[in-house]
């Protein structure tokens, strides 16, 4: 293992990170009126418990299957760890879906690097699989949902399950997602976007150091040439000057191509923060395409 370069701006920033703790105003305008049962549990992994949020349904009828379980993973260039700037999105697919929203933490940069932070999801989600009778959801219908890093590690828990012969997943949902950690010259036609190259160069010192291993495949999922064999029926949505958007178009294409039931959009005049920040029809509109794509999957017939 290399050791990382000493960076005092980038281990303080990296720091700060770590430790914000934010929910955007917008999570007000997107489930007024409704109220859910939330609660936190620790979740058992070989890399140590990690801490999650569950959200319930406001009204489960107990004489009806038990409800489909999402786990939502959250954003922050693996360098955030708090699942809460989220709660907007895991409220409003709870309300539309009736489903149990699980968003676990996971750790971050600087104090770990690849792959725990993949490790740990990878065993949260089969955990989450295996213990639906005990905790009250339906853990052979499973669904994914990522922003961000968060994309990359719901991708990852599907290389996963295929590489170890587990459950597949009954869908995915990826929102701005990253799947090639090899770069840090990403551009955009923004004129200040988002994930600009410092932001990208940022990432790459602090979770992925080891610079030999950026193009491993759990890495870097476009490297995985086997990719469309793990990912179910997966919907993708990207931003048009997102510096991320060309990787989720090729994802989409990927796996559109090999066969993958697939959904693909990008937003035009958006960043990639869309799904957090104004206007609140626009995050609405994002999170009614997953409600209708997961809905699908369920009515098509899947356990």
């Amino acid at each position: 293992m290399s050791r990382r370069t000493f960076r005092p701006h980038y281990w303080a920033l990296a720091q700060l990170g770590s430790r914000i703790r934010y929910t955007p105003p917008i999570a007000r305008r997107l489930t007024q009126g409704e109220l859910f049962d939330e609660s936190v549990i620790q979740i058992p992994t070989r890399r140590g418990h990690v801490r999650a949020v569950v959200v319930r349904p406001p009204r489960i009828d107990p004489v009806r299957a038990a409800p489909p379980v999402v786990v939502h993973l959250h954003g922050g260039g693996f360098l955030n760890r708090y699942p809460e700037q989220d709660i907007h999105l895991a409220r409003y697919l709870c309300a539309q879906l009736r489903a149990v929203m699980v968003l676990p933490d996971y750790s971050t940069a600087p104090a770990v690097r690849y792959p725990l932070a993949e490790e740990q999801m990878y065993d949260a989600a089969t955990w989450v699989q295996d213990s639906g009778v005990e905790h009250g959801w339906g853990g052979t219908r499973l669904f994914l949902s990522g922003i961000s890093a968060g994309a990359k590690l719901a991708i990852n828990i599907c290389q996963q399950i295929r590489d170890h012969g587990g459950r597949p997943p009954t869908a995915a949902s990826l929102i701005v997602p990253v799947t090639h950690m090899t770069r840090t010259d990403r551009t955009s036609p923004a004129a200040r976007p988002a994930i600009n190259p410092f932001v990208q160069r940022l990432v790459a010192w602090a979770y992925f150091p080891d610079e030999e291993r950026r193009a491993e495949p759990l890495a870097a999922p476009r490297n995985d040439t086997h990719l469309a064999a793990a990912m179910p029926p997966t919907i993708i949505q990207t931003a048009a000057l997102d510096t991320l958007a060309p990787e989720g178009r090729e994802l989409a294409e990927t796996l559109s191509a090999a066969g993958v039931t697939t959904a693909f959009t990008e937003r035009p005049d958006s960043d990639h923060g869309y799904y957090s920040s104004k206007p609140a029809d626009r995050v609405r509109t994002m999170l009614d395409d997953v409600v209708d794509f997961f809905s699908s999957r369920v009515r098509d017939g899947q356990p």
